[in-house]
């Protein structure tokens, strides 16, 4: 906020992201201001520098919150980018320095804060890693709009040493800190996921029979197979192989026949997985006897769909949908407090890594094979990082064998 003859100034909220879904059944997403309208210069931007590039929805739609968040800073400094450019000036040192300090913390739908109100919460911070992409967004809009307005700049140097300085605020990855890092699954948590799927379980979460079914066929698909969300809320009654007992897991980027404005996406290569029959007898109980009772289940082939009434009833499971039922887990079964639905894409890979080693499969085949059915190109080098706890274990093993083996212990007088 800011006082000028007398004026006290208002700051408005300038840009929103705005999800969209075009006839081809693109997903996609505009930068529209408080009246709806969409902002020609910010989504100008997106369109040649993001999704003409072959980027995905959701990275289309994490640009435009970054964007959006850029935006609102230069409203609240009543910073007007295309004259300060037109003027052959960018932006003070102080005004870069300011950045760092309120695009770190989250953006909220009211203004606080007495002293000057604010579309920045006062006391919600966002993470490093959002942070470190939300200053990396602005930085190439700003270098962008520069080159369309810049043409006689005061400083020939200043682009440059502003873009720089943008640059340095940007706060440091801690990627290589990896010792507390949250991988897998302990050994607790993993037999609270077995419980949770024993039938008859004495963690009975889910009220509702029909949903205790879904809910429960949703875990086992994802702690059988290994699959990511996306393709678990992906999957298609046609996917399912009934008699040769296989899945196929398959691309749909852009799906028509998807009403969900978010739509799960498949990150991974189409593949076809086998099925142990109890999973499959699973699969065709919950499609006869729980989701053709569903009101609208059968306007779509996707095999999980909302059992609760409403608007959505009988339409494919959202993504929140999803984390609801994670939610729950977390809430409701307390080894499981921390518990991340991914989590049961690494420890499918911790356990595929014990069964090779028993069997004593040469390492090549083992990544081949573990590749095929995770959907990874072979030697991308992604095992790694999902196998982290199994290499963790295997390294202190082996660690403690070559201590073993080499200097004797000292025999110490008491």
């Amino acid at each position: 906020m800011s006082v000028k003859n007398s004026e006290v100034y208002l700051p408005k909220r300038v840009a929103k992201a705005k999800k969209v879904t075009f006839e081809s059944g693109e997903r996609s997403c505009v930068i529209v201001d408080d009246l709806g309208m969409p902002l020609y210069y910010p989504n100008l931007y997106l369109t040649t520098q993001v999704r003409n590039k072959s980027n995905s929805a959701s990275t289309l739609t994490n640009n435009a919150g970054h964007l959006g968040a850029f935006l609102q800073v230069m409203e609240e400094y009543q910073i007007d980018l295309v004259a300060r450019l037109s003027e052959g000036k960018v932006l003070d040192p102080h005004e870069v320095e300011s950045l760092r300090g309120i695009l770190q913390r989250r953006l909220v739908a009211q203004t606080e804060g007495r002293a000057g109100p604010t579309y920045f919460s006062s006391h919600e911070y966002i993470s490093k890693d959002v942070m470190h992409a939300r200053i990396g967004v602005a930085t190439g809009y700003l270098g962008w709009l520069a080159s369309l307005y810049l043409r006689n700049p005061r400083d020939s140097d200043e682009l440059p040493r502003v873009i720089a300085a943008m640059r340095e605020i940007r706060p440091v990855s801690k990627k290589r800190n990896r010792i507390n890092r949250k991988r897998g699954l302990s050994a607790a948590s993993a037999s609270a996921v077995l419980e949770v799927l024993r039938p008859g379980s004495h963690f009975n979460i889910w009220e509702q029979q029909a949903t205790q079914v879904r809910n429960r066929l949703i875990l086992s698909l994802m702690y059988e197979l290994g699959i990511r969300r996306g393709e678990m809320l992906n999957l298609m009654i046609e996917d399912f192989d009934f008699r040769a007992n296989r899945v196929s897991i398959m691309r749909r980027a852009d799906e028509k026949s998807d009403p969900r404005l978010d739509q799960p996406l498949v990150k991974t290569n189409d593949r076809i997985i086998p099925l142990k029959p109890s999973i499959i007898k699973e699969v065709q109980i919950y499609i006869s006897e729980y989701r053709r009772a569903v009101p609208g289940s059968r306007k779509h082939g996707f095999l999980f769909v909302t059992h609760k009434s409403g608007p959505t009833q009988g339409q494919p499971l959202s993504i929140g949908g999803y984390k609801y039922v994670i939610h729950s887990l977390r809430r409701d079964v307390p080894p499981l407090s921390e518990f991340s639905g991914h989590d049961l894409r690494h420890y499918w890979n911790e356990r595929f890594s014990d069964l090779m080693d028993k069997a004593n499969v040469p390492h090549a085949e083992e990544e081949l094979m573990r590749s095929e059915l995770m959907g990874w190109k072979f030697g991308s080098g992604t095992a790694a990082t999902y196998n982290q706890r199994y290499i963790e274990r295997k390294a202190a093993e082996y660690g403690l064998k070559l201590q073993e083996a080499s200097l004797p212990p000292s025999k110490v007088k008491k």
